[in-house]
């Protein structure tokens, strides 16, 4: 659904709207915060050391990609917020660093070990947080002024790396699976999860929802 030609026209029709493109940014802003923390989660309570680290350099990424969409609305809609609104979204970044503690924050549903469900769920949803990068681009880069706009198309680009990098390394440990024995459960999965990403797509085109998760 969300990889489809009919779902990046409607995400475009709908991103005609300037004033949904800038709370599309502020939602962004809002969810990479919270995918930071539940991967932080996820990485401190998981054992397999390689692991938890993949885990936790994308958790850190994601930390830099909730400031990077609060840069990208000051770059394309200048002013569009106040002040005191603006001090607010920087908030929604957990501000992750290497040398963060590792620690799970109480009481987190995210807090155990990684699973392989957990990891394709990663995967498809990186997938399709990279579709709705290659969607916003342009339209982003339109609504922005001519002056700041390489900047605007750096912030754009180092985005688009990382969500390669990730589907890359979440992919890898999902075939380290199939490849141990576990091939029937990564298709099984794999299908499933697909499918409860496109019912979830279909939901988010009927209230016009396009977040990056």
């Amino acid at each position: 659904m969300f990889g489809t030609r009919a779902y990046g026209k409607i995400y475009r029709d709908t991103a005609s709207d300037p004033c949904w493109m800038a709370l599309s940014l502020v939602k962004n802003t809002e969810g990479e915060g919270d995918g930071s923390r539940h991967l932080w989660d996820l990485a401190a309570s998981t054992p397999d050391v390689r692991m938890a680290a993949q885990v936790k350099a994308h958790a850190i990424d994601e930390s830099r990609h909730s400031r990077a969409y609060v840069a990208m609305l000051d770059l394309a809609f200048p002013g569009v917020i106040d002040d005191e609104f603006h001090a607010q979204l920087t908030t929604l970044s957990p501000g992750y660093t290497q040398r963060s503690a590792l620690e799970p924050h109480a009481g987190s549903a995210y807090a155990s070990p990684i699973t392989l469900d957990d990891l394709i769920q990663m995967n498809i949803a990186e997938i399709r947080t990279l579709v709705h990068h290659l969607l916003q681009r342009p339209v982003l880069l339109g609504y922005c002024a001519p002056e700041p706009r390489r900047r605007l198309a750096n912030l754009l680009d180092a985005l688009r790396r990382d969500e390669i990098r990730h589907i890359a390394y979440t992919a890898a440990l999902i075939e380290e699976f199939a490849r141990s024995g576990e091939a029937g459960p990564v298709n099984r999965l794999m299908q499933e999860r697909m499918s409860d990403f496109n019912a979830i797509t279909n939901q988010d085109l009927g209230r016009n929802v396009f977040e990056s998760v």
